[in-house]
């Protein structure tokens, strides 16, 4: 059974068109990530390591093989838990994944970075936000997708409350997680990071990671950019079957 983990304003919604593909059979659990859905602030996950805890519980229920997959923010999630809990999965898929910052003056950079966002979103509003979000030159392959697909990625987040997403940020952003470079090269089950070929920063760290354990590969989808999950739906599907046929053979 395959868990299933958004990235940053998304939400299960987000895995539609994959599930549409992949047709998987029993069906995912796709949880929301802390501070994307209605009941954030009831929450008492204060860390990025209470978020991974949390989200054992989840995957734990899991009938096996049990198969990860992340995008973004959840591949970073979901590194987590394939560092801290190795033998609960049999498989893994991380798109766009960063395995966490080595130097203490990136790591600080990053925290402002995001202290800023989150700042925006409380003060300046989910719109605000979202628009600018939008613009990053990391989403830069997206005005080649359809005004349809569009509309549908923006309805997706600006569904969202300020407050969480600000709230994600606070405890999930880059800058809070470890580094877990070790922990994935002792991996011992099958992982394959996939990275857009347009999105040269996580192409290059997925190449550099498979380099460093056998178990690991990169897989580069052409033509597309960082959000893999909604440039190819139809690649991620295709992977999602050879993992949970390797697993169960």
């Amino acid at each position: 059974m395959w868990i299933l983990l958004h990235g940053f304003t998304g939400a299960p919604r987000s895995w539609n068109r994959v599930l549409d593909h992949a047709q998987l059979d029993p069906p995912p659990l796709i949880p929301a990530l802390l501070g994307h859905d209605r009941n954030w602030r009831s929450s008492d996950v204060g860390s990025f390591e209470q978020e991974v805890t949390r989200l054992v519980s989840v995957a734990s229920s899991a009938e096996r093989p049990r198969l990860l997959c992340g995008y973004s923010m959840g591949a970073r999630v979901g590194l987590g838990l394939l560092a801290r809990h190795p033998r609960i999965f049999d498989g893994a898929l991380l798109i766009g994944v960063h395995p966490g910052l080595t130097e203490e003056a990136a790591r600080a950079e990053r925290r402002a970075t995001d202290a800023s966002r989150a700042r925006s979103l409380r003060e300046k509003g989910l719109e605000t936000f979202v628009g600018a979000w939008e613009e990053l030159p990391l989403f830069a392959s997206h005005r080649a997708l359809s005004q349809e697909l569009l509309a549908e990625q923006r309805d997706i987040r600006l569904a969202h409350d300020a407050g969480g997403l600000a709230r994600a940020l606070d405890v999930l952003g880059l800058a809070e997680m470890q580094d877990y470079r070790a922990a994935m090269a002792s991996l011992q089950i099958p992982v394959t990071l996939m990275a857009g070929s347009h999105d040269s920063k996580f192409s290059g760290i997925a190449r550099a990671l498979a380099r460093e354990n056998a178990h690991v590969d990169a897989k580069l989808v052409g033509d597309v950019g960082h959000n893999v999950v909604l440039e190819a739906p139809a690649a991620v599907a295709g992977e999602l079957r050879s993992l949970e046929e390797r697993a169960r053979g």
